[in-house]
């Protein structure tokens, strides 16, 4: 049949007739995406609803410090683990089944916690909760990677971001509104019971990847799926023998089954491996250490030090979720426009920019370091003492309020989805799982350090410097990954080790290229 990619030419692909194809991409390949996302809205539900939530829980069970903190970073710790093997139960038992396992298991935790008597009851409930959130996070950018067109992935993985953002809005939306209601606590933590099992029933008659069923050798089943989710001009035979081939040249690592310690062993000695990896965990690393965690836990906590009530501190920190929202819409659009680079790197120069407006709002306002021995029960007030000690600094009030509105419009768009995203095409065939389960536990830890390190940077530096040390930490990564990251938007999965190989020519967005492997036309066994 001959070398297709020396007798066609694609270029016009990046025309109207592109356009065509992805406009008559099948609905099956946006309703697979759209089940995917609920486990994305799920992490974003149960972000959002624990800030509101447990100010009731605390005075309903009388939680002391200690409890309320290992209660809410036991979900956290759960996701680490689950994140860190979720590559290797992936690899084994599909995509598909590990988001149902995680769907089943936040479903198991949600309704635990609607029905705790205890406090023992509830961190069970927040446990499974961090499990099913941990498998998710890493799977379902993994597996809507893994069934996207190249013309289609970076919207689609992003649009996990979107439901993210939109589970913490209907969060806030739901405290506010479950906030004078008896135990209404439990209502607010029990509703996440609803989009899971949606996403149980309906995932329950979704195809599997079909990367991974090449990767398991099931030929045919592989092909009827690329069948139902591309477009009728798609050349599906001819993608088919691009994974194929990807799967074959690693077929040594496939023989291994892949378990993370083989992952370990094998992906020093592949240089696409080591370099995507490294990239990979230092793009989960920026989005954490950029200190998204601590502008979110500031924002709420300024409202309150305003004098607002706890009711109206949960209904107002409903607007800085809505900035989120809104803004990660407006990423959907700049994916399209934009390449990858351009998107993060304008993303973090304005992250950094805010960081810096946050660092000097706060010496505005006279932060001392006058409650470094504060312990946690005095969180609020030492807050507040610190950052109102000039009664006066109305001004300075006005800047941490617009420098954090700033910080989270120039985070949602690009910062936030695409370390996701671009993780979930930067990883060669045969380690893409265990890859993106790596970064995605880097993500965990960088976030769990952030949150255990947060009071002491504070308490030894100052709320000023600390911002001031999240912006350099930032800015070094931006520096890191503006000199080595590659562009990956519209290269096909099984072309960006290309992008890693200085002799080979770098493939460009929308640029197809299909080779043909030996005994390509043989049955399946």
């Amino acid at each position: 049949m001959g070398d297709l990619s020396s007798s066609r030419d694609f270029s016009p692909l990046r025309g109207s007739r592109m356009r065509e194809n992805v406009d008559k991409t099948p609905p099956k390949l946006f309703l697979l995406t759209g089940l995917a996302i609920l486990g994305g809205f799920l992490f974003g539900y149960d972000t959002g609803v624990v800030s509101g939530a447990f100010l009731l829980v605390r005075r309903e069970m009388h939680l002391t410090d200690t409890w309320h903190e290992l209660i809410v970073s036991a979900t956290i710790a759960a996701a680490l683990i689950t994140a860190l093997i979720s590559g290797e139960i992936a690899d084994r038992i599909g995509r598909r089944p590990t988001i149902l396992l995680a769907s089943l298991v936040f479903g198991l935790g949600s309704t635990l916690m609607s029905v705790a008597a205890g406090k023992i009851t509830l961190l069970i409930g927040r446990i499974f909760v961090g499990i099913g959130v941990g498998f998710a996070s890493s799977v379902v950018p993994l597996y809507i990677g893994e069934c996207s067109t190249a013309e289609l992935r970076g919207v689609l993985v992003a649009v996990n971001i979107v439901a993210v953002t939109a589970g913490q809005l209907v969060a806030g939306l739901c405290c506010g509104a479950f906030l004078y209601v008896p135990s209404g606590w439990r209502l607010m933590l029990g509703l996440a019971t609803i989009p899971a099992i949606l996403q149980l029933v309906g995932f329950y008659f979704m195809p599997e990847s079909p990367r991974y069923l090449v990767k398991k050798g099931k030929y045919s089943e592989a092909e009827t799926v690329l069948a139902s989710i591309r477009s009728p001009y798609h050349q599906i035979q001819d993608e088919l023998e691009d994974i194929r081939i990807a799967c074959s040249s690693s077929a040594q690592n496939q023989d291994l089954n892949l378990s993370f310690r083989h992952f370990i062993m094998n992906f020093m000695s592949d240089r696409h491996a080591r370099k995507s990896v490294a990239l990979g965990c230092l793009l989960q690393f920026c989005q954490q250490f950029a200190g998204i965690n601590t502008i979110m836990y500031y924002a709420a906590s300024i409202i309150k030090m305003t004098g607002a009530s706890d009711e109206m501190s949960i209904w107002f920190s409903c607007i800085f979720a809505g900035i989120n929202f809104v803004f990660s819409i407006v990423g959907l659009k700049l994916v399209e426009l934009l390449t990858r680079r351009k998107l993060l790197l304008f993303s973090l120069c304005g992250v950094i920019f805010s960081l810096l407006s946050t660092s000097v709002s706060f010496q505005i306002l006279g932060d001392n370091n006058t409650n470094s021995s504060s312990n946690h029960s005095n969180i609020d007030n030492n807050i507040s003492d610190t950052f109102y000690a000039n009664t006066d600094s109305f001004a300075g009030e006005i800047l941490v309020l617009m420098s954090i509105a700033v910080y989270i419009a120039a985070f949602a768009p690009g910062l936030g989805p695409l370390p996701w995203a671009i993780n979930s095409e930067l990883h060669p065939t045969w380690c893409r799982a265990q890859a993106q389960a790596l970064a995605t536990s880097v993500n965990w830890m960088a976030n769990l350090i952030v949150s255990m390190t947060f009071l002491s940077l504070v308490a030894a530096l100052g709320r000023p410097l600390t911002f001031l040390l999240y912006a350099i930490v930032t800015l070094i990564c931006t520096i890191m990954l503006a000199w080595k990251l590659p562009e990956t938007k519209g290269v096909r999965l099984e072309n960006v080790s290309s992008l890693f190989t200085p002799s080979a020519p770098t493939p460009k967005s929308g640029d197809v290229m299909y080779s043909l492997m030996p005994g390509a036309d043989e049955d399946d066994n």
